[in-house]
């Protein structure tokens, strides 16, 4: 009768309690599904300093890196950000989704398989770019910025000045912000627009985001409608709006 899985169990439930033997080296011992002893230890916390067999894998490409990046087990000074999973989702994806990139990380370009979902996106979706981030062009395969997830979140820095980047379907930067009231204060370029022909103002008034001193209610789309008539539509002219000569411009 044979006694591997129970022989591997056992290892296993070792390795979780940190109790393998001195100088064990086994790592690779699985079960079916390619669940390894070192898997085991990485959940636990429990690998040896030395350990550098982090590509080892389950059915699934997940390997023991992923594994203790997504348990916050990663080791101070481990380089192997590259590896991916079956999904191309690599270690640094999974270390941005916990928010445990180290403070000197910089391969924000490493992407997830097909979809260029950048690991600054990761960190973006988070909120967890550092304050010196500046790579805010960076996109995925839709076109969509890290600059656009910054701002879909209200995270972008009181600097930032690339509201004319744009996505494949013709979203700027600012067009986004003004979809979710994430606008600075100050902000000046409403005249931008979307291949919808929607200036910033258009989307900002559509969506009741406007901010009290806006002035540029002439702006026109393509159609001619101004973003004073957009305004309006929604009920949303203020109190001692006084532009009521503007007309639509066919």
């Amino acid at each position: 009768m044979d006694r591997q899985p129970d022989a591997t169990a056992r290892l296993l439930e070792a390795a979780k309690c940190g109790k393998l033997p001195a100088g064990f080296d086994r790592w690779e011992l699985a079960y079916e599904d390619g669940w390894t002893v070192a898997h085991a230890a990485a959940a636990y916390g429990k690998l040896p300093p030395d350990f550098d067999l982090w590509e080892l894998a389950d059915r699934n490409g997940w390997t023991v890196a992923h594994e203790a990046a997504a348990r916050g087990t990663l080791p101070a000074g481990f380089d192997r950000w590259d590896l991916e999973d079956a999904w191309g989702w690599t270690v640094a994806h999974e270390a941005a989704a916990r928010g445990d990139l180290p403070p000197d990380f910089d391969r924000w370009k490493l992407s997830a398989g097909p979809s260029r979902w950048t690991v600054a996106h990761e960190a973006a979706a988070r909120g967890d770019l550092p304050p010196d981030f500046d790579r805010w062009e960076l996109a995925d395969i839709c076109g969509w910025t890290v600059a656009h997830v910054a701002a879909a979140r209200g995270d972008l820095p009181p600097d930032f000045d690339q509201w004319e980047l744009v996505d494949d379907c013709g979203r700027t930067v600012a067009h986004v912000a003004a979809t979710y009231g994430t606008l600075p204060t100050g902000f000046s370029r409403w005249e931008l627009v979307d291949d919808l022909g929607q200036t910033v103002a258009h989307v900002a008034a559509a969506h009741g985001k406007l901010p009290a001193d806006f002035s540029r209610w002439e702006l026109a789309d393509r159609n001619g409608w101004t973003v004073a008539h957009v305004a309006a539509a929604r009920s949303g002219l203020p109190t001692g709006f006084d532009r009521w000569e503007l007309v639509v411009q066919r």
